[in-house]
């Protein structure tokens, strides 16, 4: 996975230009994640291993979604220790779930990812009604993770993937009141200062009650910029 930057190393290192390192690179990194947030899901077509048809915002109504696409590569297993820490951090949370679409076509590779040991993972395919078209253009030739609203808006698209751990914690978690993964990781990473602390009060309580622990004295943030 390619990271763009580990940050608090750079505040560490340029302290007196603090500020505005933390907004220029915010604004990079994180711009590209509301690319379409206007897009909505709602309609999307899903078959799952059964067999049966139904629309997104009907199968995961009051749900937020932690979504793989993928048609060529296998998306995140268990053996990924920062996918299966992430989804055991948000068992806790009834109104968030984790699953993976295929997009392709092939018997082959649909059968690959139903015998993936993924634990909480439900398992999907596109099926092939004109309303998938636009979101399979978007996700075909690799594997993307995606963060989808309750209402079915693409709140986070290619990220914060799970290896982001801090940012993409509280980026899912800011899901669940409709907050897109952009708007959440400026106010991550602008939340914190050149000691690499909580400057802002209520990320730290956010942390407190997500984590159930107090931070550590130093704080450690890197994100990615795609969802490979």
């Amino acid at each position: 996975m390619k990271k763009l930057f580990y940050l608090l190393p750079f505040l560490v290192l340029f302290q007196s230009s603090c500020t505005m390192m933390v907004k220029g690179l915010a604004k990079t990194v994180a711009k590209h994640y509301d690319d379409h947030k206007d897009l909505n899901l709602s309609d999307l077509e899903l078959i799952n291993q059964n067999g049966q048809t139904g629309k997104f915002g009907t199968s995961f109504t009051g749900k937020t979604v932690y979504l793989y696409a993928w048609e060529q590569q296998l998306p995140r297993t268990d053996q990924d220790s920062d996918y299966a820490g992430l989804k055991k951090r948000f068992a806790k949370y009834n109104d968030v779930v984790f699953i993976n679409i295929y997009t392709g076509s092939s018997e082959k590779d649909w059968q690959k990812i139903q015998n993936i040991k993924n634990e909480r993972v439900a398992v999907y395919r596109l099926s092939s009604a004109p309303q998938n078209a636009g979101f399979k253009k978007l996700v075909d030739s690799s594997t993307v993770v995606n963060i989808i609203g309750k209402d079915g808006a693409l709140l986070g698209f290619k990220g914060p993937t799970p290896s982001d751990k801090l940012l993409v914690d509280y980026a899912l978690d800011q899901a669940r009141t409709g907050i897109d993964a952009t708007t959440s990781t400026k106010t991550m990473i602008k939340g914190i200062n050149s000691n690499r602390r909580f400057k802002n009060p209520a990320l730290y309580t956010w942390y407190e009650n997500h984590f159930g622990t107090k931070p550590a004295d130093k704080l450690s943030v890197s994100i990615s910029n795609n969802g490979n």
